[in-house]
């Protein structure tokens, strides 16, 4: 879909995709930063969820930054 973007529409269509995946993303990432202040049992299990969902939000967040870099390259 993206790759034959060619006409003003389809650009525009391939960016609202885009886009729509990037604020996907980003809802992700906040939730699991959310979720990783939780406290919640051991303090072991605890430190191992808080790094697991910080982990999660930041590749949420890099991906929603591709998303967004491929929406702005097919102006």
């Amino acid at each position: 879909m993206i790759k034959e973007a060619n006409s003003p529409e389809s650009k525009q269509a391939a960016r609202s995709y885009l886009n729509a995946m990037a604020k996907e993303k980003e809802e992700n990432a906040r939730r699991h930063e959310k979720m990783a202040g939780n406290k919640g049992g051991k303090a072991v299990s605890e430190a191992k969820f808080k790094e697991h969902c910080l982990k999660l939000a930041k590749e949420f967040r890099a991906e929603a930054d591709e998303y967004k870099k491929a929406a702005d390259a097919l102006k």
